[in-house]
């Protein structure tokens, strides 16, 4: 009988609580103390004749009293029994809904095959099973990878239906996608609330158990956790069942970024890659090979020599993108581990590939707004700056470099460039500034050379704005030596700053060289509470470390101002040679929008492009991952209101598979097509194996009526009645009702004596 108590002890505490009433009963008994009265005799009698009643009802009360305890005790006990009893007042018809756990880790391959491979088996027994059931019965499927769907919602077991989920649960298949445990959950939670029908439910979920599924961070809008939402569900559910179809993992690696170096991949110039390989296994991994393929040709080869557990190994690839065009193209790149690699020492293969979708540019588009011209070689602003962005000679820079005076930058188009220099401009108008100021802010990067022909008072009112405006600080006053007899030296701030990648290690002698006569003094506010902190990159040696380069974030563009040329006015920095020139490129790359790595998205995030409509049509061509025949796509006007409105977008959601989706634009001018490639890749929060024991789960539930089932149990045959269910309810109910019989029954008692 102690089998049907969740909490047999307590059963035994009401139990002996019963000698309580049975002794204050007796208590009561001896609490008058007998002395002979012989005017009472003639009473005597009277109570002997009604002796006999007095002592039953005594007697019945005693057994209420005793009988509460007892059910006081069974309550705390928790009684339950296999039987279920809402069952037992409904129809008989039964829903079983199905949680199944098809994300990316559900493709791990251990010893006793995959855990969707055992899913699909278990299933597949489970309605082979059910064929003689209940033709009135219904099964329901949702998956984690589409919480928010039910699919099949409700179907009826009849012959056909069964046939139909044969042939679905055998081709079942772990998705590149990641799972959502808890909203999968909670929306079987859910649907027991709008359920109207007069069905037993029983919920069975199929998992591999991996911890980042049952620790997720709750939803929007819930303030239950995976374990909570799967308790509230077994209170509802006639039976909760959780099958265990993984395993532990001791090897598994992921590719976990491909990640150039430049933000710039420029046609003709080497490009330097490092493919990042995580080890999330238990076990050390020797000689790890790493493939390198563009667009689909032979790949280049590197080999990690180790990846310790937990920790990331890093593969290099150089690689020289070569178009015989000027204007900017799209390569897919796939990264892969080797084959042979993968079959003996990896438990997820599908995480050991991920693409890349190279934008690659012409060119980087300099300006350069040259503040003081001159005809005399050498003397310009810009002189040193431009040659040795654009050096010429057999050396390819990538660098496209424009120069003009102040009067053609007031009429130049500044969307044509990535990066724009303003050197030692004496004014800027506030128009200018205002234009300077949205293309910053959509992801252009403006450097301010500032030298003696500028007017600080302008400067400060049109371009600092009292912190607010494009120049990260306020001017006050020229500093350094006139007569140029006594200079200072750079010193970075900043540790691991891309300008100052060259001048490390046994290179930091060469920033020593550089000497600074003449600067402009400035006020820097870089408290980060402001809404565009400027940061100090670098100072002076001077008495004061005056700061010499600032930078701000402004929008998605950067504006960086140093606070003397780079000519050899004020400094003799351009005199320095190699130094000067790996600088200068450094910089420009620096300034310049991260568009190498656009068009990487992970799997299921939607793809939206910008289209122009002038320059492409608004029909585009888009090709799926593994497929020969282009579905039709359109761009449609950000403002429906305003279709004369040219920012027009294009968006695709149908990414749910890894690889490169390819866009094919017609130009509008009938030209030619532009291809732009798209890589989705898949979450490597999935790559993560480790698993969450029963146990922990079991604690987290505390008394939830969950039942955990190891792999080759029967699953769907598990029926409703065969689900224990607490009595608790039932057992208080009674009680309540006993209580109150008691109380009048013993007022009744006491109001006839």
């Amino acid at each position: 009988m102690l089998e049907f108590l969740l909490n047999p002890s307590f059963l035994f505490a009401g139990t002996a609580a019963v000698a309580a009433p049975i002794i204050i009963h007796l208590l009561n008994r001896r609490r008058f103390k007998k002395i002979d009265w012989a005017a009472m005799d003639f009473l005597l009698e009277a109570q002997r004749l009604n002796r006999r009643r007095v002592k039953l009802e005594e007697l019945i009360l005693l057994l209420l009293r005793c009988l509460a305890m007892i059910l006081i005790g069974l309550l705390i006990a928790r009684p339950s029994l296999d039987i279920n009893v809402s069952g037992l007042l409904k129809a008989g018809q039964t829903e079983r809904v199905i949680v199944l756990d098809d994300s990316l880790s559900m493709a791990t391959v251990g010893q006793q095959g995959s855990p969707i491979d055992k899913a699909s088996e278990i299933l597949q027994k489970g309605i082979k099973s059910l064929s003689n059931s209940n033709s009135q019965d219904i099964i329901t499927v949702v998956r984690t990878t589409d919480p928010n769907k039910f699919a099949p919602n409700g179907l009826p077991l009849t012959e056909s239906s069964i046939g139909d989920l044969l042939d679905e649960f055998k081709n079942v298949q772990a998705t590149d996608l990641r799972g959502d445990l808890h909203s999968a959950l909670s929306t079987v939670e859910k649907s027991f609330e709008s359920d109207k029908s007069n069905f037993t439910k029983v919920v069975y979920l199929l998992t591999d158990l991996r911890r980042m599924d049952w620790e997720s961070s709750t939803k929007l809008g819930s303030d239950k956790g995976v374990t909570q939402t799967l308790q509230s569900i077994a209170d509802k559910a006639a039976g909760c069942y959780v099958v265990d179809l993984g395993s532990e993992i001791e090897n598994n690696l992921v590719i976990e970024e491909v990640k150039p170096l430049e933000k710039v991949l420029v046609n003709g110039v080497p490009a330097d890659f490092e493919v990042l390989v995580k080890n999330l296994g238990k076990l050390d991994i020797e000689d790890v090979t790493v493939k390198f393929s563009v667009r689909g040709s032979l790949p280049l080869k590197s080999k990690i020599p180790l990846i310790e557990a937990g920790t990331i190994g890093v593969a290099a690839f150089s690689y020289t993108f070569t178009d015989s065009g000027n204007e900017s193209f799209s390569v897919p790149i796939e990264v892969s581990l080797e084959n042979e690699f993968s079959k003996g020492k990896d438990a997820l293969r599908e995480d050991n590939v991920r693409y890349f979708p190279a934008r690659v540019a012409g060119g980087i588009h300099v300006l350069i707004v040259d503040g003081d011209p001159s005809g005399i070689f050498g003397k310009s602003e810009s002189f040193y700056l431009a040659n040795a962005l654009s050096p010429g000679g057999p050396a390819i820079s990538g660098v496209d470099v424009t120069v003009l005076d102040d009067t053609d930058f007031d009429s130049s188009k500044l969307s044509q460039y990535e990066v724009i220099f303003i050197a030692n401009l004496y004014r800027i108008t506030e128009d200018r500034a205002n234009s300077l100021n949205e293309w910053v802010e959509n992801g252009g990067g403006l450097v301010l050379l500032l030298g003696d022909q500028i007017d600080e008072d302008v400067y400060n009112d049109v371009l600092y704005k009292n912190g607010s405006g494009l120049l990260p600080f306020k001017l006050s006053t020229v500093g350094g030596d006139e007569k140029e007899e006594e200079w200072v030296y750079i010193k970075p701030e900043k540790q691991n700053h891309p300008l100052f990648r060259f001048f490390e290690g046994d290179n930091k002698r060469l920033l020593d060289q550089v000497k600074v006569f003449r600067w402009w003094n400035s006020e820097v506010v870089t408290n980060e509470d402001t809404e565009n902190p400027s940061n100090i990159v670098a100072s002076l040696t001077s008495d004061d470390n005056s700061p010499v380069i600032v930078e701000k974030q402004v929008g998605s563009g950067r504006v960086l101002a140093i606070t003397t040329p780079l000519d050899n006015d004020w400094n003799n920095f351009p005199e320095n040679g190699a130094s000067f020139l790996i600088t200068s490129q450094e910089l420009v790359r620096y300034m310049a929008k991260n568009i190498a790595s656009e068009g990487m998205i992970s799997v299921a995030e939607p793809i939206f492009h910008p289209v122009d409509v002038r320059e492409y049509r608004q029909q585009a061509r888009l090709l799926r991952p593994g497929e020969k025949v282009t579905e039709e796509v359109e761009a449609l006007p950000q403002n429906k209101s305003n279709l004369n409105n040219l920012k027009w977008t294009l968006s695709y959601e149908r990414t749910d598979q890894k690889g490169i989706y390819e866009l094919q634009f017609d130009r509008a001018d009938g030209s030619g097509v532009h291809s732009l490639a798209f890589a989705a890749n898949i979450d490597t929060g999935e790559s993560d194996l480790s698993r969450i024991s029963v146990a922990s789960i079991r604690s987290d539930l505390g008394s939830a009526n969950v039942e955990f089932l190891p792999f080759g149990s029967p699953v769907l045959e598990l029926e409703a009645d065969a689900t224990r269910s607490e009595m608790w309810k039932i057992v208080l109910i009674i009680l309540g009702v006993l209580l109150m019989v008691e109380l009048f029954y013993g007022w009744w008692i006491g109001a006839r004596r």
